[in-house]
C-alpha cells in the first residue's frame, strides 16, 4: 500500500495496544513488531535513534548463510530498551519537571527495527536465493516466543512487501478515505491473490480498516464503496483524521499509549485504536474457532 494511509500508525498502535492490554476489554499479549519499511518510522515513533542500532532487519534479510539468525535476539529491541527511548523522547519535548503518562509503557512489546539500508536490501534481494521467503525464516525462529507478530510493510509492492505477505497469516489493509485509495485497494487484492496462489496459501485478507476519515460526504461515499466491494471484510471501527494521532510520535509514543488517559480532545484516536484492537481480537478468535470446525 502506498504511504499516507496510516499504515505505520496502525501497525504501531495495534502492536502497542495488544501488548499493553485494556482492563475489561482484552488482556496483555507478548508482541513482536517488525519494521519492513525502509523509512524506519516504527523506531522513530518510539523515540529510538536509528543511528545507534547495531543490527536491523536488513542485516538478517541479507544473511545468506543464516549465521545471524542464531543471534537474532541481538537485533530485537526489548521492552526496557524501547521504554528508555520513549521516556527520553518525551522529556525532550515536555522537560523533566513532569513524569510521562502512566500508560506510556513498552511492557510485553519487542521491536525488530529497520533503517534506510533496507532500501538497498529491496534491490539486492532480487539476486538472492529464496528471496521471497527470507522474512518467513526469521519469523519462524522467534514465533514461539510471541502471541502476536505485527509487520509494518513497505509503502510499495516490492520484494520487501512480498516477504511480509509470504511470512504472514493475516493481512490488514488500512485504506484512506479518498478516491485514489480505491484503485490501490483493487490492485493490492490482485497481488494478494497471486501471493496466495504461488507463495503463501495460508495468507488471508483479514480485514480493511478505514483511516483518516473526516466528516465529509466524500469520506462517507468512499466508506460505502469499500463496503460494497469487500462487505464484512471491512472493520466496523474506523480511524478519524486527528492531529493527536499524527503528532504523537513527536513525544515518543503511539497515541494509544500517550493519550489513553488524556483530555477528551486528545483521546479520540487512542479510543478508536483500542476499539479496533478489540474488534481485531474478536475477529481473530472467531476465525480460529471456525478453522477448528
Amino acid at each position: 500500500m502506498k504511504g499516507g494511509c496510516a499504515k505505520t500508525t496502525t501497525a504501531v498502535n495495534l502492536a502497542s495496544c495488544l501488548a499493553s492490554g485494556y482492563p475489561g476489554k482484552f488482556e496483555p499479549s507478548k508482541v513482536l513488531l517488525i519494521d519492513l519499511d525502509p523509512q524506519g518510522n516504527v523506531a522513530s515513533t518510539f523515540g529510538i535513534d536509528k543511528s545507534e542500532l547495531d543490527l536491523t532487519v536488513s542485516d538478517l534479510l541479507m544473511d545468506d548463510e543464516g549465521l545471524l539468525l542464531d543471534d537474532i535476539d541481538k537485533a530485537i529491541l526489548n521492552s526496557e530498551m524501547i521504554e528508555r527511548s520513549m521516556t527520553s523522547a518525551w522529556k525532550k519535548v515536555n522537560g523533566n519537571s513532569r513524569s510521562p503518562p502512566r500508560y506510556m509503557t513498552a511492557k510485553n512489546l519487542h521491536i525488530l527495527p529497520s533503517d534506510l539500508e533496507l532500501s538497498g536490501t529491496n534491490i539486492e534481494l532480487a539476486n538472492k536465493m529464496g528471496r521471497e521467503k527470507r522474512l518467513r525464516e526469521i519469523v519462524a525462529r522467534v514465533a514461539a516466543q510471541y502471541d502476536h507478530i505485527v509487520i509494518d510493510t513497505s509503502p510499495s509492492v516490492g520484494l520487501l512487501t512480498i516477504n511480509a505477505l509470504a511470512a504472514a497469516n493475516h493481512l490488514i489493509i488500512p485504506v484512506q478515505a479518498e478516491w485514489y485509495a480505491l484503485e490501490g485497494l483493487s490492485q493490492l487484492i490482485v497481488t494478494v491473490k497471486q501471493i496466495q496462489k504461488q507463495i503463501n496459501p495460508r495468507l488471508r485478507l483479514f480485514g480493511v480498516l478505514m483511516t483518516m476519515v473526516d466528516r465529509t460526504k466524500l469520506a462517507e461515499t468512499i466508506q460505502e464503496e469499500v463496503r460494497k466491494m469487500l462487505k464484512d471484510t471491512v472493520f466496523d471501527t474506523f480511524i478519524s483524521r486527528a492531529a493527536s494521532i499524527a503528532s504523537a510520535p513527536q513525544e515518543g509514543a503511539p497515541t494509544v499509549l500517550l493519550h489513553r488517559n488524556a483530555r477528551k480532545v486528545y483521546q479520540k484516536g487512542a479510543t478508536q485504536y483500542i476499539e479496533f484492537t478489540k474488534e481485531f481480537l474478536a475477529r481473530l478468535e472467531k476465525r480460529q474457532r471456525d478453522e477448528l470446525v
